[in-house]
C-alpha cells in the first residue's frame, strides 16, 4: 500500500511540475532547469517503487532518454524548437519505457500541431510583427499529463 501510495505521489508531483512548465512556457516562454533538473532527479524513486530499477532496467532509461535527447537536439539545432523544450522532453523521457516514451513523443507532436495553430491565430488576432513563438513546452505537458493519467485511470479497470 506504501508503494503505491509513494507512485501515486510522485506521478501527482511530475504532474504538478509539468502544470508549472506549461505556465512558464507561455508567460515567459521558457521552462526553467529547475523544474527540468527535479523531474529528471526523481525518476530514479520513481523506477524503485515501481520496482523497476534493475541494472537492465536502468541502462534502458538511460538509453531512451539518451535518443531521445539526440533526436530532439536535431531539432534544436534546426532552431525548430527551444533548448527547455530539448531537456523537458529528455527528463520526461527517463521516468516511462521506450514504448511510453514513443506514445508520448506521437501525442506530443500532434498537439504541437494544434498548439502552434492556436499559438499562430492568436498572432494574427492581435496583429503582432515578427514569428510567432509558439511555447511547445504546452504540448509536450499535455502529452505528458495523458501518459501520467493513464495511471490513475486504468488503476479501477
Amino acid at each position: 500500500m506504501f508503494t503505491e501510495n509513494l507512485i501515486y505521489a510522485l506521478l501527482a508531483g511530475l504532474a504538478i511540475a509539468l502544470v508549472f512548465s506549461t505556465y512558464s512556457d507561455i508567460r515567459h516562454r521558457l521552462i526553467y532547469n529547475k523544474v527540468t533538473i527535479a523531474i529528471a532527479l526523481a525518476a530514479p524513486a520513481y523506477w524503485i517503487a515501481t520496482g523497476n530499477y534493475s541494472l537492465e532496467a536502468i541502462g534502458l532509461h538511460l538509453l531512451v532518454a539518451v535518443c531521445t535527447f539526440l533526436f530532439f537536439a536535431l531539432f534544436f539545432y534546426l532552431g525548430m524548437m527551444g533548448g527547455g523544450d530539448l531537456k523537458l522532453f529528455t527528463a520526461l523521457a527517463l521516468w516511462f519505457s521506450w514504448d511510453v516514451t514513443l506514445r508520448m513523443i506521437f501525442l506530443a507532436s500532434i498537439l504541437g500541431g494544434l498548439v502552434t495553430l492556436v499559438f499562430w491565430a492568436i498572432h494574427k488576432v492581435k496583429q503582432q510583427d515578427g514569428p510567432v513563438r509558439v511555447p511547445y513546452g504546452v504540448a509536450i505537458t499535455i502529452a505528458g499529463l495523458i501518459i501520467v493519467s493513464e495511471r490513475f485511470i486504468y488503476h479501477f479497470g
